[in-house]
């Protein structure tokens, strides 16, 4: 399990012998799909590494509504907020797919910064990254139309999670369910704009569950709106 927390790019540059400390304070756990793992307003006593599998977090409007602030893959981490400020959860976390989570308490999180202080430059970074996409997400749904919405999302998406291909990004795409709800529209919206997308040749379907995304394109779709 050691090559996973080496991928993780919170712990990147660690030896094996510090990767190995690290993996003595966790414990890991096997989470089904849709379970929560995280719930907004519990205390913060630990925080967690997603060694595989996918999650989504997300807090609910007072209408009721579920916003989705942000997907994660293998490799993130999420929990910290509430080790620093030893404030209540500020979100819910909750799995889309069965995962895999290396669970680290707080007094045992805390030790280790003091012994890698730049860890907490990393882990600084990561959370100044989220703010700024949460501030993004709420400027797309206050002034943006939902094509722009889209495919500023789509952009995103691929500078976080694609691969390079030879005709653009390979990536694989969240349900129309799951964009629709960070994009605060509904999945018939987003299904109509994605298939549009892809009689256009911008989104072509790969022989796996991934899809190849023009990001040339889309980026000429967004200077075009601007």
């Amino acid at each position: 399990m050691q090559h996973i927390f080496k991928k993780v790019p919170l712990f990147a540059e660690l030896n094996d012998d510090e990767i190995t400390a690290v993996m003595s304070i966790t414990t890991t756990h096997n989470v089904g799909k849709n379970n929560v793992i995280v719930q907004a307003g519990d205390d913060g006593n630990a925080m967690f590494v997603l060694l595989s599998g996918s999650v989504k977090i997300s807090y609910y409007a007072p209408d009721g509504r579920e916003v989705i602030l942000s997907l994660l893959e293998e490799g993130s981490f999420f929990g910290e907020m509430s080790l620093l400020d030893k404030q209540p959860r500020s979100a819910t976390v909750t799995t889309l797919e069965v995962a895999k989570i290396a669970q680290i308490r707080r007094r045992d999180f805390e030790r280790l910064l003091l012994k890698k202080p730049e860890l907490s430059l990393k882990l600084l970074s990561e959370v100044v990254s989220r703010l700024r996409r949460t501030s993004m997400i709420l400027e797309r749904i206050s002034t943006m139309d939902v094509p722009h919405r889209l495919y500023s999302y789509l952009q995103d998406y691929c500078e976080r999670f694609g691969k390079p291909h030879h005709d653009g990004t390979l990536i694989h795409l969240p349900t129309h369910q799951l964009i629709a709800d960070q994009l605060s529209t509904s999945r018939e919206t987003i299904s109509r704009a994605i298939s549009s997308l892809k009689k256009e040749a911008i989104i072509t379907p790969t022989s796996s569950k991934d899809v190849c995304i023009d990001t040339d394109a889309i980026e000429t779709l967004l200077f075009a709106m601007q």
